[in-house]
């Protein structure tokens, strides 16, 4: 494998090595600065004695591995806010807080969302970003980017998950850097009347301004929603439903720039700006201009991983091209992870990060092999070839790393991209003359008409072949291990079949067995796993449930459809290798081991001959006298489940405690389990 031999490709998998370590292992500052420095100073010391002897030793090639692998540990140490001085953790008494918008993130129900950075604590300088909840207020307008706000509430930490198996938010959030949060009602904070404004919030202005013109020309939710989504980079008006059809469509990458939207806007770019190298400097002055509206395009649409990712690459690829060298697009692609790694080594985590890099090193490398599989020479059979390979591959590039994180599989994905990806050049060109003439209010109704057309088809589309759900295959369980056991049988053998050499093709089936290994591995682990009773924090309702190995039965009181859309129920089945499940309704006395659980629901009965519960399981707001029931049960612990009113759990907590008895309340500390015997 060539791209191996690459320097630049053994930097970067050492720098990825060092940035691993560094986050997954505590390392200070001074220690990994100091071991950088040793190695750096080894480094020197190495080259100027293979410059003297005109040559490269083994031991230079280990201290320049070593070197590059402690420089991604400085690096990850570095962007590591908490490290800084002047981060906001460090501060315990807090008076005031200064903060600024960053970012205007989807609102919910009850508030509107945003990244904010603390610029003052007490009046003084400090850093550091927070997760900022505003209450929704009819009066209140939702701030924009650069905004500037003062208060006196403190930010909090960020909660775990409250259930096992769900979406680690608390996770996604540390991996931006943001390691707190702040609710704050409309009356808690004042808003500065003025406010200098950054590059970000000029992009947001300009992202404002357009979204209100093309409102005033007739654009729905839905089409103006894809429209930013597809030129603005923002997903934020995007509803679950349309989200959901894309999704399961296989298309949900077309709502996010990407390498195709840079790719179309790069050759836009070479067409219109192609005149100047007629002139002196022209082609250096092209140069500069496409590389300066490709960054502006990148900053207008939020630098978003995906899109940093792409201009990033673009960017190389037209630098080289002006200065007529010779490209490998495998090589443009590693030197622009390199770099993006060494600015933001938290990319590495971020999934669309993942997801973007795997679908265009397999397109890179796979396509061709497709083209020896079968080459047309006629226009339409090749032009129809060359797009389903290029979906294939990139299918083939992502399927583990989609699997592994969203467990699901769109089966008519090549219909959705075979039909959509011919027409998205055209989409995207007629968008950018939509948003450009909607930004300065030239826009003509019969254009608005027509590219509302053009959106509300593509959707529709998209929501027919969603609506085939027999095709989209859910509740797939991979583990890492897994993940990774496909990636090493889709390498082996594309690179036999690159290169059909019989060690090749041990190599490949090799892989098939450490695949094979990797799945008994996790089963073995699995069984291993000790069995256990749950009770789910959910809102409004209670559910349980009981695991014994591979085994998974759920107690709930939901109908089917709100069954089947349960968030927590369908991460409990898909995050977990689960053979079996079964859903059966809601008792009041459970076995566990050699004691009984007593679920007290909203009945309030709770006396039951010969029955002495070591738990009690309150749910559904029961109206119940709690000491009384504890005088007469006498129970070791008290859970509260998030089907009860907020007043009944703190009223409860209270005499718990008087009682001194353990008290849980799933809203507060997340599911509660118990370890059953074998």
């Amino acid at each position: 494998m060539k791209w191996l031999d690459f320097t630049i490709t053994k930097l970067t998998i050492s720098i990825i090595i060092g940035i691993l370590i560094g986050y997954y292992f505590e390392i200070s500052w001074a220690t990994s600065c100091l071991i950088f420095g040793g190695f750096f100073i080894m480094l020197t010391i190495f080259f100027w004695i293979a410059r003297k002897q005109f040559l490269q030793t083994i031991g230079f090639g280990l201290i320049a591995l070593f070197t590059t692998v402690s420089l991604g540990i400085v690096i990850e140490n570095f962007h590591e806010e908490k490290n800084h001085e002047t981060h906001y953790s460090t501060i315990t008494a807090i008076e005031n807080v200064q903060i600024r918008i960053r970012e205007v993130l989807k609102s919910n129900t009850y508030y509107n969302r945003y990244v904010a950075e603390i610029l003052k604590i007490n009046n003084k300088e400090t850093s550091g970003k927070i997760l900022l909840h505003i209450q929704k207020d009819n009066i209140f307008k939702p701030l924009r980017v650069d905004a500037i706000l003062y208060t006196e509430i403190l930010p909090k930490e960020v909660k775990p998950s409250l259930n096992p198996s769900n979406f680690d938010y608390k996770a996604y959030l540390n991996d931006r850097y943001i390691y707190s949060q702040l609710y704050l009602k409309t009356d808690e904070f004042i808003v500065s009347k003025t406010f200098p404004k950054t590059v970000f919030g000029y992009a947001d202005a300009i992202r404002t301004k357009i979204h209100h013109n093309l409102l005033k020309t007739g654009f729905k939710a839905d089409e103006l929603a894809v429209l930013e989504a597809l030129l603005l980079g923002q997903r934020q008006q995007i509803s679950k439903e349309l989200q959901s059809n894309y999704a399961n469509a296989g298309a949900i990458h077309i709502l996010a720039i990407s390498g195709l939207h840079i790719g179309i806007l790069v050759l836009l770019l070479q067409f219109l700006l192609n005149p100047l190298s007629r002139f002196r400097y022209g082609k250096l002055l092209k140069l500069l201009l496409m590389v300066c509206i490709l960054w502006s395009f990148a900053f207008l649409s939020g630098l978003s991983a995906s899109v940093v990712r792409a201009v990033t690459m673009f960017s190389i690829l037209v630098v080289a091209t002006h200065f007529h060298r010779q490209t490998n697009t495998l090589q443009v692609l590693t030197v622009s992870m390199f770099f993006l790694l060494l600015c933001k080594p938290h990319f590495l985590f971020d999934v669309g990060f993942q997801l973007s890099y795997a679908a265009v090193f397999a397109i890179v490398w796979l396509q061709p092999l497709w083209k020896k599989l079968w080459n047309p020479k006629s226009f339409a059979p090749k032009s129809f070839w060359s797009l389903l390979t290029v979906s294939l591959s990139a299918q083939l590039g992502v399927l583990p790393l989609s699997l592994y994180y969203f467990h699901q599989f769109p089966g008519l994905f090549f219909i959705a991209n075979l039909t959509i990806i011919p027409v998205l050049g055209i989409i995207l060109v007629f968008g950018i003359i939509v948003i450009m003439l909607a930004y300065f209010e030239w826009l003509p109704e019969f254009l608005s008409t027509i590219y509302i057309f053009i959106i509300q088809q593509m959707n529709a589309f998209v929501s027919w072949i969603a609506s085939h759900e027999q095709f989209v295959f859910d509740n797939i369980f991979i583990s890492l291990y897994q993940m990774i056991g496909c990636y090493l049988i889709v390498i082996s053998f594309a690179q036999y079949f690159h290169l059909p050499k019989g060690k090749h093709l041990k190599i490949a089936f090799f892989s098939i067995l450490i695949c094979q290994g990797l799945w008994f591995f996790d089963r073995f682990q699995q069984q291993q796993t000790e069995d256990s009773f749950t009770v789910f924090h959910q809102n409004k309702t209670s559910i349980l449930a009981e695991q014994r190995g591979t085994s998974l039965q759920l107690f709930h009181s939901l109908d089917s459809i709100s069954l089947q859309k349960n968030y927590v129920v369908n991460n409990q089945i898909s995050n977990q290798s689960i053979d079996t499940f079964s859903f059966d309704p809601l008792q009041n006395v459970y076995r566990l081991n050699d004691s009984y659980l007593l679920r007290i629901d909203s009945l309030g009965v709770y006396k039951i001959p010969a029955l002495t519960p070591a738990y009690i399981l309150l749910s559904n707001s029961p109206k119940i006298n709690l000491n009384r029931m504890i005088d007469s049960l006498q129970p070791k612990f008290i859970i509260a489940d998030g089907s009860n009113y907020t007043s009944y759990v703190k009223r409860w907590k209270v005499a718990a405690a008087e009682q001194k008895i353990p008290f849980h309340s799933t809203r507060e500390k997340g599911f509660f389990s118990v370890i059953l015997e074998k």
